[in-house]
């Protein structure tokens, strides 16, 4: 990248199928949370990240909201807020997903293992990952690279009931809010657990727990101790990639089963909350697919009715985009 682009590096986030407004976007360093609206739900959610590329900056603390970020060890953070249309049953994941299939080399996927393991840690167990399925030698519908967590990684959560005034995700006072796993391990346990996902309340989130480890503007994962720098895109990990909260479907539902022990985490067992695009300014998808992304839309419409829902949860995905 040039200078001029290092300068003003950030991360790009982008309201991604099903969720609307299509092709809204927002920067890292916005001071201002943005809607989406998924059908199942909607909400509105907010992506902080430390200028990282900026080594002057970092150390100076003049950058957007460093007065939050600066003293802390985290790179990143994201926070989440989600008001429900019906409930959703089963267990619900957060994570990461690919745009599609990528093949990764033997010693390229023996260095991802050390980061797997990093993330593993970090993140108190329960991660599911999968490299993807090459759709060459796989028949039926394929599982995209992924790395999720149950939702009790989740390191900060404020239930608002009905009627009351949720919080805004801008406020300055946001990280005093609610129950954090920092302050509260077993008290936010607790509350991951008896999380019921209705029409009524609304849910905020903060998630941070793996954003010491991962740099997303320099698409990498900053060298620790032993373990070495490690370039994303070295490891088979491209822009775009998916933030996701969704949940699988019950297994009676499931298509393309290929025996008892299939637990892959195809998108058609999938039931999307939320799902946006990310990339870094400084290593972007390529042209076509970044236009694709950014194209503008319309807001998604509220349900009408069941068949409207189904269409918008149970779409399909291909190496060109969404589709029903």
């Amino acid at each position: 990248p040039s200078a001029a682009e290092a300068e003003g590096a950030h991360l790009l986030v982008v309201n991604a199928a099903p969720c609307g407004p299509q092709g809204h976007s927002s920067r890292s360093d916005s001071l201002v949370a943005s809607e989406f609206d998924s059908g199942i739900c909607y909400g509105s959610w907010l992506c902080l990240h430390k200028p990282t590329h900026d080594a002057e900056r970092m150390a100076s603390g003049n950058y957007p909201w460093a007065e939050h970020l600066h003293e802390r060890k985290r790179l990143w953070e994201f926070r989440l807020q989600l008001k429900f249309r019906e409930p959703v049953e089963g267990e619900v994941y957060f994570g990461c997903e690919q745009d599609r299939y990528y093949h990764v080399p033997a010693v390229e996927k023996y260095i991802s293992s050390s980061v797997i393991s990093l993330l593993r840690q970090a993140s108190g167990g329960g991660m599911y990952q999968s490299h993807g399925e090459d759709p060459r030698y796989v028949q039926g519908e394929t599982e995209r690279p992924t790395v999720s967590f149950p939702l009790w990684v989740m390191d900060q959560l404020v239930v608002t009931q009905e009627g009351d005034e949720p919080p805004s995700l801008t406020d300055p006072e946001f990280p005093t809010f609610g129950v954090t796993r920092a302050r509260e391990r077993q008290k936010m346990k607790e509350a991951i657990n008896n999380l019921d996902f209705r029409p009524g309340p609304t849910f905020t989130f903060g998630f941070w727990c793996i954003a010491q480890f991962v740099d997303a503007i320099g698409w990498r994962v900053p060298g620790r101790g032993v373990i070495p720098e490690v370039r994303l895109n070295e490891i088979g990990t491209h822009p775009p990639c998916y933030i996701t909260m969704y949940s699988l479907r019950p297994q009676g539902e499931w298509r393309d089963v290929k025996d008892k022990r299939d637990t892959r985490h195809l998108d058609s067992r999938k039931i999307y909350c939320w799902r946006v695009a990310v990339w870094s300014s400084l290593l972007p998808p390529p042209p076509e697919r970044k236009q694709e992304l950014l194209a503008k839309g319309h807001l998604s419409p509220k349900r009408q009715d069941s068949e409207d829902q189904s269409l918008r949860t149970r779409g399909t995905w291909c190496c060109t985009g969404w589709s029903h």
